[in-house]
């Protein structure tokens, strides 16, 4: 696993109030890349998307910046409900260490 306890150093006195998990850089890294790359495919595809059914009805450039434009705003608000749902977790988890002692 990637994650690991708090360093041994830190632990001493305070063992209990650092009872969290540390996030590697690489493990950091790799969750960006790959929300950039689902970012960046999902606005290709749907420029795509756009550019054909604007080829097929003559509409240029109407149908590729609509849809780029709603790829984006999608996946912008994707990532704000992500993050969310990813903070509320680790601060439940935070609130359970912090009741256990």
């Amino acid at each position: 696993s990637t994650r690991s306890r708090a360093p041994r150093l830190l632990r001493g006195s305070q063992g209990p109030l650092l009872n969290f998990e540390v996030f590697s850089l690489p493990q950091i890294m790799n969750d960006s890349m790959s929300r950039g790359a689902e970012i960046a495919g999902t606005l290709l595809v749907f420029f795509g998307l756009g550019w054909l059914i604007d080829r097929a009805l003559g509409t240029t450039p109407w149908f590729m910046v609509g849809l780029a434009l709603l790829a984006v705003v999608a996946q912008f608000v994707k990532l704000y409900y992500v993050y969310n749902a990813e903070m509320s977790s680790l601060e439940a988890q935070r609130k359970a260490v912090v009741t256990k002692r």
